[in-house]
């Protein structure tokens, strides 16, 4: 009997054992966001579309941290001077490789918004339940190893729920 069992857990167990799932996979709709602080909090009482998407390595988000529509260019490829500039401060970018463990996120961005943060590393907790995810974005790192002015004050909470493929 024993040695039925051994065969079977060595047979079973490669194919039996489960890896830890990645409960990031896929894309993601912006739902809420949120400031914290020990100073106080503020939120998106609007929140405009965004969309975070991981795939087994990398990621990519785009959101908008203002609490209405983007305003639209008039001329869409001929933009003024001042709608580029609004248009720019109206929303936040980033895609690039990504570690994952445990409740931890670290990104490492190779494109971003802001030009020469590049490498640079975001640092965030997840909570994951079903379709609902809860990312919070705690700690950066610039390329030269410096941080914000923000750093270990502010916190910014992103709800985030699954995209229907």
């Amino acid at each position: 009997m024993k040695t039925k069992i051994l065969l079977l857990l060595l047979l079973c167990g490669p194919v039996c054992a489960t890896e830890p799932t990645n409960p990031l996979l896929g894309a993601w709709h912006l739902t809420g966001v949120e400031w914290l602080s020990t100073e106080g909090s503020s939120a998106l009482t609007d929140v405009q579309p965004g969309l975070f998407v991981f795939t087994a390595g990398h990621y990519a988000l785009m959101w908008s941290p203002i609490n209405k529509p983007r305003t639209p260019f008039k001329v869409l490829s001929q933009p003024t001077d001042e709608e580029a500039i609004a248009g720019f401060k109206s929303v936040v970018f980033n895609g690039g490789s990504y570690q994952y463990t445990a409740g931890k996120l670290v990104t490492q961005a190779e494109v971003a918004k802001v030009p020469g943060f590049e490498t640079g590393q975001q640092f965030f907790e997840v909570s994951a339940a079903a379709d609902l995810l809860t990312l919070t974005f705690y700690d950066e790192i610039y390329p030269d190893g410096s941080k914000p002015e923000w750093a270990g004050k502010w916190r910014t909470v992103f709800t985030l729920k699954k995209a229907s493929d």
